[in-house]
């Protein structure tokens, strides 16, 4: 099945501008545990936002790839 050039490249930087809140989250919390003022929900959020970054990084990748990585 083949996707509209227009649609996959919506479909990239949604998921690119996606990437990238969670990466300024995860800066923002790690810096808050480096210097001691964190909580341990702050660590918890972060845990989950490593997670979803993880995620919509695997989302990106070809299904061929993601497959290998299954296996």
């Amino acid at each position: 099945m083949h996707q509209d050039p227009e649609d996959a490249a919506r479909h990239e930087l949604d998921v690119a501008e996606a990437e990238l809140a969670v990466l300024k989250q995860e800066l923002i919390l790690q810096h808050l545990i480096d210097t001691g003022e964190a909580s341990e929900e702050a660590r918890t959020h972060l845990t989950k936002l490593r997670e979803i970054a993880r995620t919509l990084t695997e989302s990106r990748r070809p299904p061929d790839d993601r497959a290998d990585k299954a296996a």
